[in-house]
């Protein structure tokens, strides 16, 4: 299995053509999403300095901020690790990521498309030559979003030009040593970092012009921005949060705690499942047992909130709550963590690694023979997108029908889980 530093690739997300992204977990088994350049845009500083300084702005930009909490940009293929959707440095850098699976035509019929390479030079119809090396366009540019200057037209800048793989690495990027991350809630000015970026283009349409564009990028006296520190970008109401805080909320999970989860599933047949769809708002689709149904409880500006389960009349016997309500716009740490404390959890520990995904398991509730279970976890919209929305399931059942509960919560985690 591919490795960069201590993460492990486990599965790739999408590809570009000068690099990849994949999800990823850590040495105690943290979920993140790694983006690292690719052995062809690696040979070349231009491509490993623009990358480096895409890392770098976004970490400290005030609006599409990226926790970076890992990187090695010195190494043979830099690479950045984070918590958030890692492939927005090549979204910076004008690139197109294409999911795996979405394959073209021509490549699906050469063969399976998760054995295709993400490198450009692979997907050529001809083979490269030793007089005719691959490459690819230098070509960085800045979003509309985050471009300080017009942008750099695309004929003035060469297309060709990188070495071929044969081609020595050197193992200290231009700056000498690697580059400092700050996580969130730390940033430098935005416009300091987009120089560099801006810097390396300017190399392609001469000096003069170069200085041009940095004196006009640095211009900007305006104080550094600062990231707002609130946990909810909503009101209490919009999100559909109590209005009191929890009378007895769960207790931090043990340090670097990632228990293996075993909750009974439905299987790969899912027999006695049914397929609950189509509610609005959710967001996914998940399985229950045959039976269960959802009816909306309340919708809010920024939130919706379902009863599920199996029901006597009225009368809910087996099931609960399921709420999708939407994160901060930088949902971080400390934003989960908040939001996770306004959950009622009889007091008990938090389980799971990471606040990505935890839950607590109550056995007896209100001292009866009951089991309980409350499960939060946030998720994205889309695979190459951050942390947005956070999903609460909240049940209970009968002992002898906590398997029902437990395999319901199995399909929320495995359909919503953020790799």
């Amino acid at each position: 299995m591919p490795t960069a530093g201590s993460y492990r690739l486990e599965h790739q997300l999408s590809t570009c053509t000068v690099g990849d992204v994949w999800s990823s977990v850590d040495a105690q088994g943290r979920p993140v999403t790694v983006a690292r350049l690719n052995e062809l845009a690696s040979a070349d500083d231009r491509w490993r300095q623009a990358f480096a300084a895409a890392a770098e702005t976004l970490a400290a930009s005030e609006t599409d901020q990226l926790v970076v909490t890992d990187a090695d940009l010195s190494g043979e293929r830099p690479w950045v690790a984070s918590d958030g959707a890692a492939g927005e440095i090549f979204s910076l850098l004008g690139q197109n990521l294409t999911p795996v699976g979405a394959v073209p035509a021509s490549l699906s019929a050469a063969g399976d498309a998760t054995h295709q390479t993400s490198d450009a030079v692979r997907t050529e119809s001809a083979p490269a030559t030793e007089t005719d090396p691959p490459t690819l366009p230098f070509q960085p540019v800045l979003t509309d979003s985050a471009r300080p200057v017009p942008a750099v037209p695309v004929s003035a800048q060469p297309a060709s030009g990188l070495p071929a793989f044969d081609r020595p690495v050197s193992a200290v990027p231009v700056s000498g040593a690697p580059t400092p991350y700050r996580g969130m809630g730390s940033p430098e000015r935005p416009g300091r970092l987009l120089v560099v970026i801006v810097g390396l283009v300017s190399l392609l349409v001469g000096a003069a012009g170069g200085a041009a564009i940095v004196a006009a990028a640095d211009g900007d006296d305006e104080p550094a921005p600062v990231v707002s520190t609130a946990p909810v970008a909503f009101t209490d109401a919009q999100l559909l949060l109590p209005g009191t805080p929890p009378a007895a909320p769960g207790l931090p999970p043990e340090p670097d705690e990632w228990p293996d989860n075993t909750w009974p599933t439905f299987g790969d047949e899912a027999a006695g499942a049914t397929e609950i769809t189509g509610l609005e708002g959710l967001g996914f689709n998940f399985l229950a047992p045959e039976g269960w149904k959802c009816t909306l409880a309340e919708k809010a500006d920024a939130a919706v909130h379902y009863r599920c389960g199996a029901f006597e009349g009225d009368t809910l016997t087996v099931g609960g709550d399921i709420v999708v309500r939407a994160c901060a716009p930088i949902c971080d740490n400390t934003t989960r963590v908040a939001l996770r404390a306004r959950e009622e959890a009889w007091g008990l520990r938090w389980t799971g690694g990471t606040t990505v995904q935890s839950w607590v398991e109550n056995p007896s509730v209100n001292g009866k023979p009951e089991y309980g279970l409350v499960y939060v976890g946030f998720t994205r919209t889309a695979v190459e997108q951050v942390l947005s929305r956070e999903v609460v399931l909240r049940m209970t059942a009968p002992s002898a029908r906590a398997d029902d509960v437990k395999k319901v919560a199995a399909s929320v985690l495995d359909r919503t889980y953020a790799q």
